[in-house]
């Protein structure tokens, strides 16, 4: 079957389970949580609904369990209006996140992967008539090679790559990375990621990694808003006003 998503997104399917907690417990110590939701995650799927919802023809490439949470997961991208045929249900766990969130904002992630270590076998075509495929982050380098042959086999000349390698990707090094950021028209990083890939704590150097090939790289910076640069330009961006 044919599709005709605009963008498709490659990375991690999570259940969400997010607790609220009033300080995030330091080694040996207890605190207790205020409230505990659920919902669908990923950080890749996370951007494709976002886009679906700005009216983006949208598609993703992951891998849910056999489980209550993959149909919730897969119910949930349906509804939202995502393309699925890029999507494989695996024998096994759906993948999880533990999110804790003190009064503060402050986070701590802990992955269960579970399923979204399963080698995805995704037909490329699916993703060769896009016009932008987004990758995020799995949890380990073995995923990561793999979306990197997935991207080799593309070609280069029609889809392009967007990148956002979140800070699990981001430790395994500027060496494994490269592969990607080679072939990204767009890297997304926050100012910690930008900092641990050039050695710099002047964000203003991760121009470095245009000469990698990546042809704009975004940096968010939290309060302070957003720093992009490109070959012949650079940007500033206040954060938003808008509540």
């Amino acid at each position: 079957m044919g599709h005709n998503a605009e963008v498709i997104g490659f990375g991690a399917l999570n259940c969400d389970k997010i607790y609220r907690v009033d300080d995030l417990a330091p080694p040996g110590r207890e605190t207790g949580v205020i409230s505990a939701t659920r919902q669908p995650g990923g950080s890749a799927a996370n951007t494709i609904v976002g886009l679906t919802r700005l009216g983006v023809k949208t598609g993703f490439i992951g891998t849910v369990g056999n489980d209550r949470a993959g149909s919730l997961l897969l119910d949930d991208l349906k509804r939202e209006g995502v393309d699925l045929q890029g999507i494989i249900n695996a024998d096994g766990d759906t993948g999880a996140a533990l999110i804790f969130i003190d009064s503060s904002g402050e986070r701590v992630i802990y992955i269960l992967p579970s399923v979204n270590d399963t080698f995805i076998t995704a037909n490329h075509n699916y993703a060769k008539t896009a016009k932008i495929l987004h990758l995020s982050s799995f949890t380990g380098i073995d995923q990561l090679r793999m979306q990197i042959s997935y991207v080799k086999q593309l070609g280069e000349k029609r889809t392009k790559i967007s990148f956002s390698p979140g800070n699990i990707y981001v430790k395994l090094g500027l060496n494994e990375l490269k592969p990607l950021i080679e072939r990204s028209f767009v890297l997304f990083l926050n100012k910690e990621e930008a900092h641990t890939l050039t050695g710099s704590s002047d964000v203003e150097d991760v121009a470095s990694l245009l000469d990698l090939g990546a042809k704009i790289v975004a940096v968010t910076l939290g309060d302070l808003g957003s720093y992009v640069v490109t070959d012949s330009k650079s940007l500033d961006c206040p954060p938003s006003n808008r509540k």
